[in-house]
């Protein structure tokens, strides 16, 4: 395999980007990987940047445009199978992973590709670096947070990943709670060098004219990884509940992020511009819409932030989905429908106060008190609104209602209708009435919005919420349509180009099967 290095000039003043592109992952990349001056004469920290650019969002991508690899990797997949948005338009004649043909094209790549074509390759420079003592400790600190917050959610797609050894030149697959474990050791590593930091120099920021996130504040990537690491430890807690018990607690007693003024959101920052790709795949391709899931529960709970997140439809002037997996047909049936309320200066969420007050209040739930775990699920909501831009008093209120989620009507232009009766049945007020999980699931799905990647893992983990499963039938046979699709197969990258390592990681699944019917290590509920 040949290995080719390349300087990507961002929008950020003299800032060079260096972004190392491979055409395998895994397979034969020695010359990189046993050399740590591949790359010459670059600023080291500007690599926190591309890590930071692409570690959600291949904004960096160069094989295609970076939109079209945001589309096929993050919405056309988790932003559906969350049930988020549903795609008006229908590729390959209808049969693609939407309707579960998981082969039928590439999309299986794109996540893989940009862990390993494009953040890992940054992170390993910069581990060279830091190994010559080119970067410093805190340095490294963030750019171990940026790899975890990357290989947790390609993880939580395909299962194991080739991590442990990545820089070395064989490179076999770990299994998934051997990765889990790495995120966690990682993270601690990383906690325990920003503490000392900020012990020290509280005001110091070494990395503000690289750091589109926090601008270089190490307190606030403090509270940051805290929360991703309450945020995996309670995705494993079906799978190693006394492991997600102590690391939870650790996380939420070292200090998570409480305050919307503190959410990790990838935004303009200076020099260096942020354009959401959303709004191009919505607008220009028309591709994205409201999913029927949505519709029937923010319909049927008259819920205030419809409007932040979705557009009113301009027949009615109405907010209205469309049922994923339709079968093929004609897109202008769709473009009327509500399309995501995403501009191209909309700020891409990384982990929110909201989500972690929904964190805690499962935690409580499981490990702690009923009463804590009703203060933290209202928090949440109050926390949304904000983020949102509403009022405490509206969220006051709406955590009262008795509300429910709506029938979905199907409000398109196609002469053929898909309406179906509402799945969910949970109301918003709070009760002791055995539902508590699924009222805070319900709720931190809507406010995690458009987080597809962490929406989707947390239907798979807990169930919740209830979701609309795909019109058109499962073309997978080993994907229940109901119980839906668990895991995304090993991109055919792999195969071609690596084949004996991407083998060896199906027969570390839990069936020992590459399909999307196959569940993951914690999916145990």
């Amino acid at each position: 395999m040949k290995n080719t290095a390349y300087r990507s000039k961002l929008t950020a003043g003299a800032l060079a980007v260096l972004t190392l592109i491979f055409t395998s992952c895994t397979g034969n990349f020695e010359k990189f990987n046993t050399d740590p001056n591949s790359a010459q004469d670059i600023d080291l920290t500007s690599l926190i940047t591309t890590m930071q650019m692409d570690a959600q969002y291949p904004t960096t991508g160069e094989t295609t445009t970076p939109v079209n690899r945001y589309q096929t990797g993050w919405n056309l997949l988790a932003d559906h199978y969350a049930g988020y948005m549903a795609c008006a338009n229908h590729f390959d004649g209808g049969s693609n992973p939407m309707v579960y043909n998981l082969t039928a094209n590439s999309w299986s790549n794109t996540v893989f590709e940009v862990a390993f074509t494009q953040v890992m390759p940054a992170w390993l420079q910069l581990k060279y670096g830091h190994d010559k003592g080119e970067l410093s400790d805190e340095g490294m600190a963030v750019a171990d947070i940026l790899k975890v917050l990357t290989l947790h959610r390609a993880s939580d797609m395909y299962g194991p990943l080739p991590v442990l050894k990545f820089g070395e030149s064989r490179n076999p697959y770990d299994a998934q709670d051997v990765l889990y474990k790495h995120f966690f050791e990682v993270l601690d590593d990383a906690i325990a060098v920003l503490e000392e930091y900020v012990s020290i120099s509280p005001d110091g920021r070494p990395l503000a004219r690289v750091d589109a996130i926090y601008a270089g504040d190490f307190n606030k990537w403090l509270k940051f990884a805290n929360s991703l690491k309450l945020r995996l430890a309670m995705r494993i807690r079906y799978a190693e509940p006394a492991l997600a018990e102590r690391y939870a607690r650790e996380a939420i007693a070292a200090g998570v992020i409480t305050s919307v003024d503190d959410n990790a959101e990838l935004k303009t920052f200076g020099a260096i511009t942020i354009n959401n790709p959303m709004e191009m795949i919505w607008n220009s391709y028309n591709d994205a819409r409201m999913g029927a899931s949505m519709d029937s529960y923010l319909n049927g709970y008259n819920d205030p932030r419809r409007g932040k997140m979705f557009q009113p439809s301009p027949l009615d002037g109405e907010f209205h989905g469309v049922r994923n997996g339709l079968p093929s047909t004609e897109q202008k049936f769709y473009t009327n429908m509500s399309a995501p309320n995403i501009q191209t200066d909309t700020p891409m969420r990384w982990l929110t106060a909201s989500e972690v007050a929904f964190l805690i209040a499962e935690y409580e739930l499981v490990y702690g008190s009923a009463a804590a775990a009703k203060q933290y699920y209202e928090e949440g909501i109050s926390l949304s609104f904000v983020e949102n831009g509403l009022s405490g008093g509206e969220a006051e209120e709406y955590a009262t209602r008795t509300s429910r989620p709506a029938y979905f009507t199907d409000a398109s232009e196609n002469p053929t209708k898909y309406n179906t009766s509402a799945l969910g049945t949970v109301d918003i007020e709070w009760k002791s009435d055995g539902n508590e999980l699924e009222r805070i699931i319900t709720q931190k799905w809507i406010a995690i919005y458009p987080n597809g990647m962490e929406a989707w893992a947390e239907y798979r983990r807990t169930g919740f919420p209830r979701i609309f499963p795909i019109q058109q039938n499962s073309a997978d046979p080993s994907i229940n349509k109901n119980t839906q699709i668990r895991r995304m197969v090993f991109p055919k990258i792999e195969y071609a180009n690596n084949a004996g390592a991407v083998n060896a990681a199906a027969r570390l699944l839990e069936s020992g099967q590459d399909n999307g019917g196959t569940k993951l290590w914690w999916d145990k509920k």
